[in-house]
């Protein structure tokens, strides 16, 4: 058994492996992905918000935003609601198109990336992979919402929504709209139907894989698609458990993306603060201060995402999930919605907290039985 040293080791291949290790200038990388191939297997639904979409745009290529949207048509069993912006609001992202990107990028910096590689941590300072032992200065841990990283050096237990989503052909779909749709079927989530041109993304989560089936099953039905129609069906886990307070430890490790997990608490998505939070992480490797990321951490996502999780805990205990939709029509109808809202979920929290009394009789009360629930 050999040993290799290298001064960053990164664990895993995604979004947030692959940007760290494509910020870093002056140390030497080495990324283990356990596929064949980046990007693969498909799992995400895509949708970021605009701020997250100005950026890829930016720093990568624009070609990686392939669909635009101005509207937003929530579908909940009492009420539908349509709201219409001025400027799109959310994009579709082509994961495996970012992905080859930045693999490319990270390569054209002398860094390697070893694929169909599982690595483990083995002891503090090395990692266990391809029969050979790596010793490490600093180690990236990207390895997704089951990490085997954090169930290795921390024994934390994690907790999932099951997604399912399937590629359709689709006619009469607007091609500027998303479709949110919230069903008793699965009351912990929602369901979306993503327009593509000509074809669409429907998809849900749950706890249960017999909710995910039906809820999908519900949607063909609205949409009038044929199982010959069905292109493709791929799926993931969506961590729902609680991110970690400190993601260094023992001053040489850091937990990043899905393992953390840096995931909108609402909707899953976690595309966001991957791109806020790399840069920073990958300056502080670069100059010998990773302690510091701790910190910035807690300004950036932890404390915010605390406030949207406490929102997410009432929705799920009164079987409300669906009222963000109806709070954001009227916070839309006060013209309080903004783009950059559709990235910082905690932005419409501390709105709605803020104009509570002006939402409506039946809002109010609901909203405030549920803080009290929660809090209490």
């Amino acid at each position: 058994m050999t040993r290799s040293s290298v001064d960053v080791v990164v664990i895993g291949g995604g979004p947030a492996g692959l940007l760290v290790a494509s910020k870093i200038r002056n140390l030497e990388v080495l990324v283990f992905e356990e596929h064949s191939q980046v990007g693969l297997p498909k799992h995400c639904a895509g949708i970021v918000g605009c701020a997250t979409a100005r950026i890829i745009s930016k720093e990568l290529s624009p070609r990686i935003i392939d669909h635009k949207y101005n509207q937003v048509y929530f579908i909940a069993p009492a009420f539908r609601v349509n709201l219409i912006f001025d400027r799109d609001v959310a994009f579709h992202v082509n994961r495996p198109l970012l992905e080859s990107i930045l693999a490319t990028r990270v390569e054209s910096l002398g860094h390697r990336i070893i694929y169909n590689s599982r690595a483990v941590p083995k002891s503090l300072g090395t990692v266990y992979a391809r029969r050979e032992v790596y010793k490490y200065r600093y180690l990236v841990a990207a390895d997704g919402a089951y990490s085997i990283s954090r169930k290795t050096l921390l024994s934390s237990k994690f907790e999932f929504l099951v997604g399912l989503q399937m590629r359709v052909k689709t006619r009469d779909l607007d091609e500027r709209t998303l479709y949110i749709i919230y069903t008793d079927i699965v009351p912990d989530f929602f369901a979306w139907i993503i327009p593509l041109g000509g074809e669409a993304l429907i998809g849900t989560a749950s706890r249960g894989v017999l909710n995910v089936d039906k809820a999908l099953s519900y949607i063909q039905k609205l949409l009038g698609v044929s199982q010959q129609t069905i292109l493709e069906k791929f799926g993931g886990l969506i961590p729902v458990h609680k991110p970690l307070r400190r993601p260094v430890i023992y001053g040489s490790v850091v937990f990043h993306g899905d393992s953390v997990p840096l995931t909108k608490p609402y909707t899953g998505g976690g595309l966001y603060y991957i791109f806020k939070l790399s840069p920073l992480l990958a300056r502080l490797l670069e100059s010998n201060r990773l302690e510091d990321y701790n910190a910035i951490y807690t300004r950036a996502f932890y404390s915010k995402n605390l406030l949207e999780r406490l929102g997410v805990q009432f929705l799920r205990k009164l079987s409300m999930y669906y009222l963000p939709a109806e709070i954001t029509r009227r916070l839309h109808s006060l013209s309080l919605v903004r783009e950059e809202d559709f990235d910082d979920h905690y932005r419409l929290v501390l709105k709605t907290l803020s104009v509570l009394p002006l939402l409506g009789g039946e809002i109010f009360l609901s909203t405030l039985k549920a803080l009290q629930n929660t809090l209490y």
